[in-house]
Order: structure tokens, then sequence, then C-alpha cells
């Protein structure tokens, strides 16, 4: 399928190369995550497992019974971090393989379901806690609203659990820009994607609409990255927007499916790994993405 191009500077970020297919089969696949040993991990959250992907297109389960884990990353010491949507909480993996329950409650009452996650550089960890009760949705989050509103969650490196907006009428992906001094977040409800200014202490203001994805085109703002640039990867309508600093669109990375998220992948992160409802993708791309895994060493036990 073509990519579709609203600007010629399209493929000063995107090459020309093709979209290729990696892996297909699974339920619904998410929270793509590249492992420094190299290769990839993704959440298939119908069938509640962690997917390890690496070539040549070989699969294998890292994890059963995942508790509909969705999105992944690295926390500062290279732990993994996951949101357990139907188990309604983020968990930690420890080098031995156990799991650790960082949140599984705010003021008294359950999450509501966990989405996406990413570790800032002071070890904060801020989340989405949407509930999705659509026809669609209910196959991922299937539990009924605990919280009162759906939020962006922030877990202090102290352990305080802090609501950090609800501002977001259905937040989902998250990201920061490369200097950390905004935050993005994927609105699937209202298909676009917020940013909000952070500060030292990790309180979020200036809350704008930074892009607007209505388009005819299938599909709900789900999860993006960031390169070491500034742009933005924003799995959309069609595919993955890839998107300037400043907002601008410059087009889409089409592939069948609807796009669900995405991931630098290689160990130069010059390739896109998207999950989609068909399977997986990959792209290749002429600036490098960030690595989540180089604030410290991967030291999950069971991924090496």
């Amino acid at each position: 399928m073509d990519n579709i191009e609203f600007n010629p500077r399209f493929h000063s970020l995107v090459d020309r190369y093709p979209v290729w297919k990696a892996g297909e089969g699974y339920g619904f696949p998410e929270g793509p995550l590249f492992f420094p040993q190299g290769f990839m991990v993704f959440s298939d959250i119908a069938r509640e497992r962690l997917i390890r992907y690496g070539p040549p297109f070989w699969n294998g389960v890292l994890r059963e019974n995942s508790g509909g884990a969705n999105g992944n990353t690295f926390d500062t010491e290279g732990r993994l971090i996951s949101c357990e949507g139907n188990l309604k909480r983020l968990t930690r993996t420890e080098p031995d393989g156990s799991i650790t329950v960082l949140a599984d409650s705010f003021d008294g009452h359950p999450l509501n379901a966990p989405n996406d996650v990413v570790v800032r550089s002071d070890g904060s960890i801020f989340f989405t806690d949407p509930i999705f009760m659509g026809d669609y949705e209910e196959a991922l989050a299937p539990s009924l609203m605990t919280q009162e509103s759906n939020a962006v969650f922030r877990l202090s490196p102290g352990g305080d659990l802090i609501r950090a907006t609800d501002a977001v009428s259905k937040p989902n992906g998250l990201a920061f820009s490369p200097d950390e001094s905004v935050l993005y977040v994927v609105n699937s409800e209202e298909t676009n994607v917020s940013a909000f200014n952070v500060d030292g202490a990790g309180e979020l203001t200036n809350h704008r609409i930074w892009l607007d994805m209505d388009h005819e085109l299938e599909g709900p703002g789900d999860g993006m990255k960031v390169d070491v640039e500034g742009n933005c990867y924003v799995t959309g309508p069609g595919g993955v927007w890839v998107v300037e600093p400043d907002g601008t669109p410059l087009g889409i990375i089409r592939h069948d499916g609807v796009a669900t998220n995405c991931a630098f992948y290689g160990f130069d992160s010059r390739l896109l790994f998207i999950t989609a409802t068909t399977g997986t993708y990959v792209v290749r791309l002429r600036i490098p993405g960030i690595s989540v895994y180089d604030r410290g060493p991967a030291g999950v036990a069971w991924a090496t």
C-alpha cells in the first residue's frame, strides 16, 4: 500500500524502501519494545502473553498469563515495566523473573485498566489509565470503570501515585519530547494528540491540542514514539502518522489493518516496528529514534 504524503519532507524521515510484514497470527498485538539483547518484545493482549520476535522472523512466547499486558517500557535500571490492563495494575519484572506490583489502586479504588507507559530519566513513571466501553474496545478492557475519570498518572521514584491530569477524555499512548519538557498524550476518543509542559517536579501544565488526526481513513489514535530530533510517529487513521515537532503532519506510513502502536527497532534505532490488527510491520527510517534502554542495562534474566 502506498504511503499517503502530505509534505515532500516525509522522505527526509522515512526511507523509500517498502513496509514489510514481520509476523501475523496474533490476537491483538500492542506495546512493542526493543531489548538490547537484539530482539523485540510485544504484547498479545487478547491471548494474555508477551511475544518475543527476532530475526530471521522468529517468534516465541516470552511470558504467558501476562494479565492482558498492553504498553511496555524499561525503567532506569533496565527492568521491564508493563501495563496489565486486565488485572488493573502496573508491574515491574525483576531480574529473576518475579513480578512486582507498582500500582493497582488510587484513592481507595482499583485502577481502570493501565494502558501505556513512559519513564522519565529521574525514574518517575507516567501511565495512562482509560476504560473503553464500546463494542470494539470491550475485548481489550472488559472491566467496569473503577476510577472517577480516565487519567494520566505519575508514579514518583519514591512510590507516590499522583493523578497528573484527567484533561484527556480517553488517554492512550504517551511519549516525551527528547528533552522531556513536553509530554504527548494520544486521545483515542477524539483522534488527536495533546501536549503538556512538564516541569522539574513532573507537574503538567499548558494543555493544548498538538495534532488533529481526524481523517476518513480507519483507526483511532493509539500509540506514539519520538525520534532524536523530536519528530513523532503516531499510530492513527490509516497507519503511522509522521509529524514534525511543531505538529505539522508529513505523511502516513501505510500498511494492512489498523495500527495499534510502534517502537524503534535495531541497534541503531533506524527501523520502526509497527503493531497492527493484522500483524507486525517494519519500515526503515533515516533518523534514529530515542532508545528507552539507553537509561540503563536491561537486566531481565529470562529475556537473555
